[in-house]
């Protein structure tokens, strides 16, 4: 048997090191996340943020908002309406649907035009409360009546005791005060500044 020289056996064993260091390092667990989602909801940071109304701010929208399971004609919005407020091609005179499809097209049209709406215009971190006020703004008023106020310029240049008190001048409808909005927009700035729903609500029905 004839053995390698000396150059080539220190060569062998370089290589056979390196495939002994390769298959341990398949065996070595992947290094954890420099972060796991917390419990705050915070936008824009590190940590999981919410996609959707929490089951608060639902519960604030829905108390503001009527459900009517046949189409009506919104004469301020001048379009046929069903459900909670919802609008579209698809909405017209004589259709009647029921809770069911109500819930399901005011989540979707949540998750595909109001939560993405308000996201885009925000760009700063905010917490679950204060998503919840802006897109129950946003799905009162419109997105593109949200993305161009005052309240998210303020809110965007850190103001956030500012954008709060925004929410309280979007209280008209077709040029009047009404009653009801006064009382949805106390309730939003109260969500917004981290009151739960039934007490975000509670502040809204107390104005008179």
């Amino acid at each position: 048997m004839s053995f390698p020289k000396s150059g080539s056996f220190s060569l062998l064993i370089s290589v056979l090191r390196s495939l002994t260091q390769l298959f341990r390092g398949s065996d070595t667990p992947a290094s954890a996340p420099a972060s796991s989602p917390g419990s705050s909801g915070k936008i824009g940071s590190t940590e999981a943020a919410p996609i959707t109304m929490s089951p608060q701010g639902l519960r604030v929208l829905q108390h503001f908002e009527s459900c009517r399971l046949r189409a009506y004609w919104d004469a301020t919005g001048r379009c046929w309406t069903i459900g909670w407020g919802d609008t579209g091609p698809d909405v017209y005179e004589g259709l009647v649907i029921d809770q069911g499809e109500a819930d399901a097209r005011l989540e979707r049209r949540l998750a595909l035009e109001f939560v993405p709406g308000v996201l885009a215009a925000i760009t700063r971190s905010m917490t679950k409360g204060q998503l919840d006020a802006l897109v129950d703004l946003a799905y009162n008023i419109g997105v593109t009546a949200f993305q161009g106020s005052t309240l998210v310029r303020k809110f965007n240049a850190g103001d956030t005791r500012g954008a709060a008190d925004e929410f309280l001048r979007w209280d008209r409808s077709g040029g009047q005060v009404l009653l009801g909005l006064r009382r949805r927009r106390a309730a939003d700035r109260a969500l917004f500044l981290g009151a739960g729903g039934a007490e975000a609500i509670k502040i809204g029905e107390a104005v008179s």
